[in-house]
């Protein structure tokens, strides 16, 4: 799922949270503010017609087709007096940002956040902040994420929460500082179990078996109840991937056969118990876990699934997908040469543009799958249509 359809389906993440003190402004890294991308908006009127469609809109339909630097010459309109509205505003600046850093033009991501939260004196919420440290990780930047969190915590206005410090940690994973991600589990105010499952891998990954044991033992006295199974079904499933790793296959699979159905059918088990089987070969069990759960798999592990078994000659139980994982699977399809599946469940997911929202029919990215599908199969006239389909279909966001 792409990063705007995540923000668009949870609307609370666009709240902006009330200014009560002076802002002091966020630190940047250790770039030098004036080498990122100029920002100097015309703040008295924007370059656009004058029907009455919001700034959110504008800006959203420009994402959906893949033009990121209208959106953004739009999005510098978010923060001004004239087009500034409490729930649009912080969802505008977001929506760009995580755009930019879908698309790696990381300076011009910070360029934005510093325009909209320390220039402009927006005051952000923690999805904003969270972009900005996962961009300094996927950068290399790890200690410039570090300084942005330890400022967060300090100003108190803000609570980082499970994603801030999922991927922080597992920043600290990959770049071999166990130590120091121990420490930030530890500091964290709530029991963020994500967090811990990322460490323990951590350690397990670098055969430290018994430093995640321990840390496992810590984490079931902190436990609420109402996590404690999924918990300790995922750090099972952590267990088993560890043993595959060492070659003891044995080990491995008594984990997986002693995992009962009401874990496998938890969401985040699920899907990683199958992405560990099929990664360590075994996809007789695989397939049983994936017919079971198929419903429940997210658009990564579906993926997953149907390249694994591009070549089984059962056909893939697609019509009971999740609606989320439509566009991976037409995707797939059409790497596959499948067209006509590809064209069946294409047509499901374009009947939902006229049932719903706007944000449940095809985005660009499915129609491009569907246009190069045809040519790959040398449907010259069936791919021409499709580009003429989707100039129609997205006629409306103009």
């Amino acid at each position: 799922m792409s990063f705007l359809r995540r923000i668009v389906q949870n609307r609370t993440l666009s709240k902006a949270v009330p200014v009560g003190k002076p802002l002091i402004p966020f630190p940047l890294g250790r770039r030098d503010p004036s080498s990122l991308p100029k920002i100097e908006p015309n703040r008295d009127e924007i370059d656009m017609d004058r029907r009455p469609i919001s700034l959110r809109y504008r800006v959203t339909s420009m994402l959906e087709l893949s033009n990121l630097d209208k959106a953004a010459a739009y999005s510098h309109h978010a923060v001004s007096e004239m087009y500034r509205v409490e729930r649009d505003t912080v969802f505008i600046c977001n929506s760009v940002i995580g755009a930019m850093c879908d698309a790696k033009r990381y300076d011009e991501a910070i360029s934005l956040f510093n325009y909209f939260f320390n220039e402009s004196q927006t005051f952000p919420n923690m999805l904003s902040c969270n972009l900005i440290i996962k961009a300094h990780c996927d950068q290399g930047c790890l200690d410039d994420a570090l300084e942005l969190h330890r400022h967060i915590v300090l100003d108190g206005r803000l609570s980082p929460g499970m994603d801030t410090y999922v991927i922080l940690t597992q920043a600290l994973v990959d770049a071999k500082r166990l130590d120091e991600a121990c420490v930030l589990v530890t500091s964290m105010e709530r029991c963020y179990f994500m967090a811990y499952d990322v460490l323990i891998r951590g350690f397990l990954d670098a055969g430290r078996y018994v430093k995640a044991s321990q840390i496992f033992e810590e984490l079931e006295s902190k436990l609420p109840w109402r996590v404690y199974h999924k918990a300790t079904s995922l750090y099972k499933v952590s267990l088993m991937e560890y043993w595959f790793k060492q070659g003891k296959d044995e080990e491995a699979m008594e984990i997986y056969k002693a995992l009962d159905m009401t874990e496998l059918m938890n969401t985040i088990v699920g899907n990683r118990v199958l992405q560990v089987l099929v990664e360590h070969g075994k996809k007789t069990e695989a397939w049983e876990v994936f017919d079971e759960i198929v419903g429940l798999c997210d658009p990564e592990t579906f993926g997953l699934m149907m390249k694994c078994f591009s070549d089984q000659e059962e056909d893939m139980p697609l019509w009971r997908a999740s609606g989320t994982c439509y566009g991976t699977i037409i995707a797939c399809l059409c790497e596959q040469g499948k067209m006509s599946e590809a064209e069946e469940l294409f047509a499901k997911m374009f009947s939902k543009r006229e049932e719903e929202e706007l944000m449940v029919g095809p985005d660009v990215s499915t129609f491009r799958a569907m246009f190069n599908g045809y040519v790959m199969a040398g449907r010259v006239d069936d791919a021409m249509n499709m580009l003429n389909k989707m100039k129609i279909s997205n006629l409306r966001k103009l």
